[in-house]
């Protein structure tokens, strides 16, 4: 796909990543009681946009300058996909309930809100994944 390793690159392909995700989740908000456009969709939309643009920045960054040692893709990834999803869920707390009380959820057990870290985890495990296969990692990747 990319025939030059770059930043560009990871940030491409993890906005790309993170517009799937927030366009999913749109079309999937009325099958939870919620309008198609809502504001937590959209906030949706933004937090995993920006996670794959920040996750696509931090990519650079494979060696820890203070505690010294090698960040693989799955820590970065895992633990940006862990921060964001904490944000998200911090801040729609009570819409976050709601979804977790429906039909759709419930029957699985999973009540807390916080169970959506999984998710996020998961999804920032993908996307770091993606953007070192596809474009590189490291400190010597060009910025073009």
């Amino acid at each position: 796909m990319f025939k030059i390793h770059s930043v560009t690159g990871r940030i491409f392909i993890g906005v790309i990543i993170g517009m799937v995700v927030g366009i999913l989740s749109i079309a999937m908000s009325p099958i939870f009681g919620f309008p198609l456009f809502s504001m937590f969709g959209f906030g949706t939309l933004i937090t995993f946009v920006m996670m794959g643009f920040t996750l696509g920045l931090v990519g650079i960054f494979d060696y820890h300058p203070i505690l010294g040692f090698k960040m693989r893709w799955w820590m970065r990834g895992s633990v940006m996909g862990f921060i964001f999803a904490l944000m998200y869920i911090l801040l729609s707390y009570e819409t976050m309930e709601v979804i977790m009380e429906s039909n759709i959820v419930s029957w699985m057990g999973l009540n807390s809100p916080f169970w959506a870290l999984i998710d996020g985890v998961s999804i920032g495990l993908f996307m770091g994944w993606m953007e070192t296969k596809y474009a590189g990692e490291g400190s010597n990747i060009p910025l073009k």
